[in-house]
């Protein structure tokens, strides 16, 4: 298939080009840039994808473990999520340091503060917040450490947090998760009784998606996958409500009528690659698999362009979150944010669904 050719060049090309998100910082932005390529390294066999992996780890790594300017005391969970490829590069390379980086990231999760529901804090200076990225940034990392490294291969810590989610932020009338909840409630964009923001961003919802096909992947148990599989097909039945007749969703999810609004390209590809993923590991029907497809290719219609002899991947929202005045939550405040071109947190899941799209072709 043509395009997926594209896409595959595109990959290389922008490993190619790569320059670290935040000037060599250990960062969840390079962190969803090394997942896909080792996804797409698993599936295609193609050494350039590994040795881009091992040469940002030698270089974002000391002798000692310690990570590129990383304070496990800053508490933020962000930081577990880079931490994921290590597992296969200590596999792969047997390097003391590697490990020791493993220890210190499980040993954040170890001491992380919580909600008094038992989450994570999404970062120390977000006390009692649970915000719908955090199950991607930490619980897959902190599932395979569990099945690794300890003799527990207990997941009741992790499968409480999923739950908490779905107590939490899932809002049943319009079968959506909103982007986060303040259990204190005294945020400005928190709902004063239920705690609750009160918009669907695509992007948080697609972190959750790649959450939980990720997490059921790796632990591989009946009592994990007997929890979250219900919580898959709710969210993606959920999602279909409102998928666009392009295959893409929009920015603000449930809100297409709103001037302004825009098909969106990362939170579109995660839900791509979570539900091509789904249906391989038999955890949806495969009468998803059309959906997913549809909004992969969608994508690539869309956003995906050759300009200079360039690839360019386009339509990602730069950034949102919910921490100051301009940041309230609001369905201007998450159509008034950038939209920009090869954003690492749209690029990495589009090539995470590429990978699923390489499988299926």
């Amino acid at each position: 298939m043509k395009n997926l050719e594209s896409v595959k060049q595109y990959s290389k090309q922008f490993i190619e080009d790569f320059t670290p998100y935040k000037k060599g910082k250990w960062c969840y932005e390079d962190g969803i840039i090394l997942s896909a390529c080792e996804y797409l390294y698993k599936v295609t066999k193609e050494e350039s994808y590994n040795d881009f992996i091992l040469n940002y780890l030698d270089k974002a790594i000391d002798d000692n473990g310690n990570l590129a300017q990383y304070k496990k005391e800053d508490y933020n969970i962000d930081n577990i999520n880079a931490g994921k490829v290590l597992f296969d590069a200590y596999d792969q390379t047997q390097k003391d340091k590697f490990k020791k980086a493993m220890e210190l990231l499980y040993s954040q999760l170890e001491t992380h503060p919580r909600t008094n529901s038992g989450s994570f804090w999404h970062k120390k200076r977000y006390p009692f917040q649970i915000w719908l990225d955090g199950l991607y940034m930490g619980q897959p990392y902190y599932a395979r450490y569990i099945k690794e490294y300890t003799d527990s291969n207990n997941y009741d810590d992790i499968l409480k947090q999923f739950k908490n989610v779905k107590e939490y932020l899932w809002d049943e009338e319009r079968e959506l998760y909103i982007h986060a909840y303040d259990e204190n409630k005294v945020m400005q964009w928190a709902d004063k009784e239920t705690g609750k923001a009160p918009n669907v961003w695509s992007r948080a919802v697609g972190w959750v998606a790649m959450a939980l096909v990720d997490v059921m992947e790796i632990c591989d148990t009946p009592e994990v996958t007997d929890a979250l599989k219900p919580m898959l097909k709710e969210q993606i039945d959920g999602m279909i409500r409102y998928q666009d007749d392009s295959g893409m969703w929009y920015q603000v999810v449930d809100q297409p009528e709103v001037e302004g609004n825009y098909l969106e390209t990362s939170g579109t590809v995660m839900f791509a690659y979570a539900i091509l993923k789904g249906v391989r590991l038999g955890l949806l029907d495969e009468k998803y698999l059309a959906i997913g497809k549809k909004a992969f290719n969608g994508t690539v219609k869309q956003y995906f362009y050759e300009e200079d002899n360039k690839y360019h991947l386009g339509g990602t929202c730069e950034v949102a979150g919910l921490d100051n005045e301009k940041r309230d939550g609001s369905v201007a405040y998450y159509l008034s944010e950038k939209i920009v071109v090869d954003e690492a947190k749209g690029v990495a899941p589009f090539l995470m669904a590429l990978s699923e799209m390489i499988l299926l072709d």
